[in-house]
């Protein structure tokens, strides 16, 4: 049954439900709740909403769902709900509208299913209420045409171009979609975008300078857009082609006649990867020599003939490059030189190191010695000081028992230091030798001197002081010196009448006269020093001047 013959034919009904409607809406009665805005996504099943609060003893009688047109366009008609009659669903939306909800009419929801760009538009919801009358409410659908980005590579990318284009990311889809670029690959991109009558597209380029660190980076497009719940990512690999410099490892100075397992290495990195020949200089490969690859192995002993320039070349598309190696190899009898060479160094190194550790032992001896000696002679040097110490209090002694006038008592006392310096000189050094016996010598001559009387001795002591020290300092040295045995004085020979020696005599025991010049006759001075005159006393004078 048409829904259309449902509505009240007379229009006096129409009139008095539009009067009873008016009259209820200045009253007060139900509303319409109804969204403004509801999207969907191309494809997807979308619900229209429409629900109607009712007041008490109101009832709905129909729904009825218009879609608007454009302007000056009348509305279309897209479903009526009637609880008695059921649903009835206009053209177009035949088979994609249907009823949401369950019960009473309050709730018109509607189910727009695989919803498409055409969808799109304002539409209303017209509810038949008794006894309120007509109500209504409007809603805006949106169809989101989510995005399907597509990555096109640029052209093959070489090392050493300029600026290139690497890739670009095109994404249509309504509303336009962003799209942007996720790389550790330093670049630059430039972004169109183009409008078409339901949707829009985005285009991104992305540019580059190639170099071979960028081979095999990757580069993400990377497109957001409402109707994606997630990102839409596409990954691009970039591939430079390249060539890098060749070189050639394996060859050592330890390369010798008879050595096995020899073999050359070439290094070339490049893309796509290069291929390598080896070749000689000026000569073909020896025989038992084969490449494999970036490997040239030596399947034999080396022998000296294999000795030449050994040249690698590595090409690709990009470029050719060539690393050559001079191989050099020794004989047997260079081993043996070199062997021998060897022998010679370590046996100089050896005795060099002896001849070093000799000389730190002689430098340490003679610095031992050195100590040693030095030791000694301190030691000898104060031995010496005691023994003059000592020696110069025995003379004292002896200058003040020269005062006495019994020649016996200087006799003896005289014995006595004589024996005192022996016991001083036998602690000596007899280092001393020959020079301190005839110190001695004079030293006894000395005190035979004194003997003859104490006139001499008496003058002496009163001399100025200065000189009586000085000339005994000189007899005090010379009687620490010697150990010799004493001499006994001879007695002289009559003196001759009216000669030259009587007269000495006489002046000698003369009384009359400057003691002290009389005194000093006995003595002369040679050399800074008083030595006795030749007498006839029985003591006298050598050549050398030591008295005897």
């Amino acid at each position: 049954m048409d829904p259309r013959g449902m509505r009240p034919g007379p229009p006096l009904l129409l009139l008095l439900l539009l009067l009873l409607a008016c009259l209820l809406t200045l009253t007060g009665g139900g509303r319409v709740e109804v969204p403004r805005t509801v999207t969907a996504v191309l494809g997807q099943d979308v619900v229209l909403p429409c629900r109607y609060r009712a007041q008490e003893q109101e009832q709905v009688v129909q729904v009825t769902w218009l879609k608007r047109g454009g302007p000056g366009a009348a509305p279309a008609e897209v479903a009526v709900l009637n609880p008695q009659h059921g649903e009835h669903v206009q053209e177009p939306f035949a088979g994609r509208v249907l009823r949401h909800g369950h019960g009473d009419l309050e709730d018109g929801d509607i189910l727009l299913r695989n919803a498409v760009q055409g969808d799109e538009g304002d539409y209303e919801c017209h509810l038949i209420t008794f006894p309120m009358g007509n109500f209504e409410g409007r809603l805006t659908l949106r169809v989101l045409v989510p995005p399907l980005p597509i990555l096109n590579p640029g052209p093959p990318l070489e090392e050493g171009q300029g600026r290139t284009l690497a890739a670009s990311c095109t994404a249509e889809g309504s509303p336009v979609p962003s799209v942007r670029w996720e790389t550790e690959v330093r670049g630059t991109n430039a972004t169109r975008r183009s409008a078409h009558a339901r949707s829009a597209s985005v285009t991104s380029e992305f540019f580059l300078v190639p170099g071979r660190s960028m081979n095999g980076k990757s580069l993400t497009c990377v497109v957001a857009h409402p109707g994606l719940r997630h990102e839409k990512r596409i990954t691009h690999l970039l591939s430079v082609a390249y060539l890098s410099d060749a070189s050639v490892l394996g060859h050592t100075a330890e390369w010798q006649e008879g050595m096995e397992g020899a073999a050359l290495t070439c290094l070339g990195d490049g893309n796509p990867p290069p291929t390598y020949n080896w070749t000689r200089v000026d000569a073909p490969l020896p025989a038992g020599v084969r490449a494999k690859g970036d490997t040239l192995l030596f399947q034999r002993p080396l022998a000296v003939a294999d000795a030449g320039d050994y040249v690698c070349r590595v090409s690709n598309r990009v470029a050719a490059k060539e690393a050559r190696a001079n191989v050099s190899i020794r004989g047997r009898a260079t081993e043996d030189t070199v062997r021998r060479v060897d022998l010679v160094s370590a046996s100089v190194v050896v005795v060099g190191v002896i001849a070093a550790v000799l000389l730190c032992v002689l430098v340490i001896v003679v610095v031992v010695m050195t100590l040693y000696h030095k030791r000694k002679t301190q030691r000898i040097s104060e031995k010496y000081e005691e023994e003059l110490t000592l020696t110069r209090e025995n003379s004292i002694r002896r200058l003040h028992s020269s005062h006495s006038s019994d020649p016996r008592a200087q006799l003896e006392e005289t014995l006595q230091l004589r024996t005192e310096s022996r016991q001083g000189s036998l602690r000596g050094d007899s280092l001393r030798g020959d020079s301190l016996r005839a110190d001695s010598l004079r030293a006894d001559s000395l005190r035979g001197d004194s003997l003859r009387g104490t006139s001499i001795c008496s003058a002496m002591s009163e001399e100025p002081e200065g000189r009586s020290y000085s000339t005994l300092s000189t007899v005090r040295e010379i009687e620490t010196q010697t150990d010799v045995p004493v001499v006994p004085v001879v007695p002289a020979p009559p003196p001759a009448p009216g000669g030259k020696e009587a007269k000495e005599e006489e002046e000698e025991g003369g009384g009359g006269g400057d003691p002290i010049k009389q005194a000093m006759t006995h003595f002369v001075q040679e050399n800074g020093m008083l030595q006795a005159k030749p007498s006839s006393n029985g003591i006298y004078i050598n050549g050398r001047g030591h008295l005897v």
